[in-house]
């Protein structure tokens, strides 16, 4: 085995891209050791503590590693990514390579902190930077590399083609011998995963969708003429990776596909259906979008063990989704796909909302508020802010319009995970008072028992009467949804055991 280098994903105990860039390095001679960094904790999501970087320290000790390598999708735990890299660089002389969405749309900026950035695909770019570094060739022509040159000059290289067949790069290690994971204080060796009920995997990559709350526009914007941005694994290679799971996890109970948009490539959903119910057999979930929901698809899905599907809308607002947030759906289209799902009776059919940000008014909640009426039971709201990420379009909008300055999005984009967390999924997200009385509306549409109410409560609130009452309302459904989606679960487990 070649030169050990260490891969850390933070807060993701799955971590799929960093397992296939491990599994690529595997297949040309080195060893690769994973480190999981922090599980992600919803409810009160921490920065690294002393202890855990102490615990990094000793482990890189142990470890000696050539290279270590820092994927980092998101800016969401910037903070915690610093304390890491400058521990590193503290403590030790390696380099230090940094990999994922944010150094790939932010080059420059990443280089303030590690030595060099892998952009884009890095399955067959590491491996070429690592071979030329190891001898010593230029690494100003190697594909997707940015580094600092010996005059601190910027340099960014092309970006090599996207890889079409996806089925080359084969699927992540399940189960390796060369993983950790440090959390709550606690450094432990095996890949977690292996513990875990559900199983996670991509069937494909990119979206066809440009929404500007989405880094994935300019993502797919770097790649014009690299080749199809969206592209598909086979069913036989999907399948291979699921056999392996469902032998490797002894308590697997549901399989979830993190897939942009799940597929609907014609003939590929067919296979599906036939190979997974005769060799998985166990419940699954996938991200949809209304405009890829069509009843073949579903039906076939639901046949094969669908359990749960998340939909994006976002908004009910036509001028927020087409001016706003660039999406192309109709009411009509959301509508119609709403029916579909329930024809077509998947177990949960869960639809996405980003509510309570600048550019939306008062009209633009009751168009939401309509529109959740409209759409065919039953369904549950996942209701949340909108979050200002970097290297998303919508960021220069919200300055265009004068919604915030370019400081104040700074400091909200880079505050800590803590606080960009509780913007977006957290209590001040779905902060409910009398001036925003259309999202408890809104909430409480999800509840077709309660339609024939709400639809009264909504012309009195219009008159500003009743506003005690519905806040009331929503507090007492909120709880009973929690017992509600506990019951779900346990169902679920038990279905799966069956």
């Amino acid at each position: 085995m070649g030169k050990s280098i260490l891969l850390i994903g933070f807060y993701n105990e799955k971590a799929l891209g960093v397992k296939y860039i491990a599994r690529e390095l595997e297949k040309e001679g080195y060893e690769p050791h994973i480190l999981y960094f922090k599980r992600f904790n919803s409810n009160t999501p921490e920065i690294a503590t002393e202890h855990e970087l102490g615990l990094l320290e000793g482990l890189i000790k142990d470890i000696n590693p050539s290279y270590i390598g820092l994927s980092i999708m998101s800016s969401l735990y910037l903070e915690s990514v610093y304390m890491v890299n400058n521990r590193i660089k503290e403590k030790f002389n390696i380099p230090i390579i940094w990999g994922g969405v944010y150094p790939t749309l932010f080059p420059k900026e990443s280089l303030d902190y590690c030595d060099y950035v892998i952009r884009g695909e890095g399955e067959k770019s590491i491996v070429n930077f690592i071979k030329s570094i190891e001898s010593k060739e230029d690494i100003s022509q190697i594909e997707n590399v940015a580094f600092l040159d010996k005059d601190n000059k910027l340099i960014v290289n092309d970006l090599r083609p996207l890889v079409q067949d996806l089925d080359m790069l084969g699927y992540p290690e399940i189960g390796g011998i060369n993983n950790y994971l440090i959390d709550k204080d606690t450094l432990t060796t095996g890949d977690p995963q292996l513990k875990s009920l559900t199983y996670e995997l991509s069937a494909s990559r990119g979206c066809p969708f440009t929404c500007s709350y989405c880094s994935s526009i300019n993502l797919k914007r770097l790649y014009i003429k690299k080749g199809r941005y969206v592209r598909f694994r086979s069913v036989e290679n999907v399948m291979q990776e699921l056999n392996e799971a469902k032998q490797q996890l002894k308590n697997l109970k549901v399989v979830h596909f993190w897939d942009e948009i799940f597929s609907d490539e014609p003939g590929w959903i067919e296979e599906f259906n036939l190979r997974y119910k005769k060799e998985i057999g166990l419940p699954f979930k996938i991200w949809g979008h209304p405009l890829k929901i069509n009843e073949n698809i579903i039906s076939n899905l639901v046949d094969a063990g669908l359990y749960q599907i998340v939909v994006g809308i976002q908004s009910g607002s036509p001028r927020i989704r087409k001016e706003i947030f660039h999406r192309p759906e109709t009411q009509e289209e959301i509508i119609k796909s709403s029916k579909i799902l329930s024809k077509c009776k998947v177990p949960r059919i869960i639809y996405d909302l980003m509510l309570q940000h600048p550019f939306e008014t008062t009209e633009d909640l009751k168009y939401t508020f309509d529109l959740c009426m409209s759409m065919e039971p039953p369904f549950e709201l996942q209701i949340h802010g909108l979050n200002f990420l970097p290297g998303t379009d919508i960021v220069p909008m919200a300055i265009e319009e004068g919604h915030l300055t370019r400081e104040e999005l700074e400091q909200i984009m880079y505050s800590s995970i803590k606080d960009q967390y509780d913007k977006y999924w957290g209590p001040s997200a779905n902060k409910i008072d009398e001036d925003n009385i259309w999202i408890a509306l809104i909430y409480l549409s999800q509840f077709p028992s309660l339609r024939n109410i709400i639809r009264k409560l909504s012309k009195e609130v219009e008159s500003g009467n009743k506003i005690n009452t519905v806040i009331r309302l929503q507090k007492l459904m909120k709880q009973a949804n929690r017992v509600m989606n506990l019951a779900k679960k346990a169902k679920l487990a038990v279905a799966a055991t069956n």
